[in-house]
């Protein structure tokens, strides 16, 4: 039986449970304040109460979210999307600021999905100090202190210049030369579009092109012209801008894909993870 402090216009009794969640989670943002963001976030009841009939909805996006880290459990993945819920949660149906026209998953979905992909594709300790400490050591400071614009300014193997690039998850302008081998990242120079903020992805997607990352890693295949324009549909996106990202994200997803099994390889070595060291004869 559910059970609120909250009142509610609807009849639980008579409405199916995916139904009612829906219809409950918009009465109960319907009660917040158009004001600020500040003062709808003091409603923590009606938050507390949005996370419990959803919580299955968490779940569905913290299953389907891929990591790169193999240590990170559902669990992990499921603590990281209510926490950053609970960061953006009061902006939803805000009307000054934000689109109200677009349901709870469409909105947060791909937010919260890029939050955990943010938080949790981290890189062991132990790697992140070993590599970056080669690279403190050419540039004479605290390995700690190392960051992405060094990147360009050492000279390490082409293994570890990999890694050194995936710690900080950047894709330099500036090549580096490895074995004789230039590697940069190209991007059409007809391509370059902003976009306001009522639009779903822009405080959690630094480019469009992620955007698309997020959909074909969902959909689990490229994406066809008819489904960019679904997305153009949905999202108030310009179609041929998304056509002019779709090659971009591909090619910026194969790299991350190919990056990845070179991390949890390099991971594995470092820390014996994966071996059969616990065999025994």
């Amino acid at each position: 039986m559910y059970h609120s402090n909250i009142p509610t216009q609807l009849d639980y009794k008579s409405m199916k449970k995916n139904d009612w969640i829906k219809a409950r989670t918009q009465e109960l943002y319907d009660m917040l304040p158009q004001t600020t963001l500040a003062e709808r976030e003091q409603y923590t009841d009606i938050r507390d109460e949005i996370i419990t009939i959803n919580m299955s909805f968490f779940g569905y996006v913290a299953k389907n979210q891929y990591v790169t880290d193999p240590l990170v459990t559902y669990e992990d993945k499921l603590q990281s999307a209510l926490v950053n819920f609970c960061d953006m949660w009061a902006k939803y149906k805000f009307a000054p600021e934000y689109r109200t026209d677009l349901s709870f998953s469409v909105f947060f979905k791909p937010r919260l999905s890029e939050c955990i992909r943010r938080e949790l594709n981290t890189i062991k300790y132990s790697l992140r100090r070993s590599v970056c400490m080669k690279a403190a050591a050419q540039l004479g400071k605290h390995w700690g202190q190392v960051t992405k614009e060094d990147i360009p300014k050492v000279h390490l193997s082409h293994q570890d210049m990999m890694t050194l690039e995936a710690i900080f998850s950047t894709q330099n302008d500036t090549p580096y030369v490895d074995d004789g081998i230039s590697r940069t990242k190209t991007t059409p120079a007809d391509y370059s579009v902003s976009y306001g903020i009522d639009t779903i992805y822009t405080e959690q997607y630094d480019e469009l092109e992620d955007l698309i990352i997020h959909e074909m890693i969902e959909q689990e295949c490229k994406l066809s012209d008819s489904y960019l324009l679904k997305m153009s549909e949905m999202y108030g996106i310009s179609y041929q801008d998304l056509v002019k990202a779709r090659p971009i994200g591909e090619e910026k997803l194969k790299h991350q894909l190919e990056e990845s099994m070179y991390i949890k390889e390099a991971f594995e070595a470092e820390t014996g993870f994966g071996d059969n060291s616990d065999e025994t004869d």
